[in-house]
């Protein structure tokens, strides 16, 4: 939802009619809410839905806040990649694949494991993007340990480092909305690559 000044000025005028001291309040008729009822494959899936929508949100803003852009990129970044090692993961069941256990944060073996669930479908019928593995490999090489954009230094205090030279933020965003485009219709993708019939129609047999 899109909030306008004037819609702000009022939610704001209603949060301090009925203040609650707490930082969570109960959900309330008349108000904006939100519920967690759902557990399991909903509810990873709407978390790397949500880490991704969030990147794309805040490269947005970077996009078109120049000031702020130096700000916004580091937790745009990590929702990316995050977003990116829950969605492998998830998609990776979806297929009804297996997750290595040396997995943990390792967007290489995640990757790995995700190519294996398409290992019995040939080129033409596989549901597999080369191109958004190599993005993901690309963050892969990046951050490995998932740390590189939530923290700016290891626990001995050595600095983490990143390339000293300047990135498109243009480019970065519309290459995030490429990705969004391919991982919202790859569950479907995963579903015909177990139809017979369109195997042999993507074959031409």
């Amino acid at each position: 939802m899109s909030i306008s000044n004037d819609n702000e000025l009022a939610l704001y005028q209603a949060f301090l009619d009925n203040r609650d001291t707490r930082l969570i309040a109960p959900a309330e008729d008349g108000a904006p809410n939100v519920e967690f009822r759902f557990g399991g494959e909903w509810r990873e899936c709407r978390i790397w839905e949500g880490y991704l929508d969030a990147s794309l949100i805040l490269l947005k803003e970077a996009l078109q806040d120049a000031p702020r852009s130096n700000n916004l990129v580091f937790p745009a970044l990590f929702s990316l990649r995050h977003a990116m090692e829950v969605a492998l993961k998830w998609h990776i069941r979806y297929a009804g694949g297996t997750i290595p256990k040396s997995a943990g944060h390792d967007l290489g073996v995640l990757i790995h494991a995700f190519r294996k669930t398409a290992d019995d479908l040939d080129d033409e019928a596989s549901y597999v993007s080369d191109y958004f593995l190599e993005c993901i490999s690309e963050l892969a090489s990046l951050d490995p340990r998932s740390v590189t954009f939530r923290y700016s230094s290891e626990i001995d205090g050595s600095p983490i480092k990143l390339p000293s030279n300047g990135w498109n933020l243009r480019h970065l965003y519309f290459a995030v909305s490429e990705l969004i485009v391919y991982l919202d219709g790859l569950s479907n993708s995963m579903d015909l690559s177990r139809d017979e019939r369109y195997q042999h129609y993507i074959r031409g047999e």
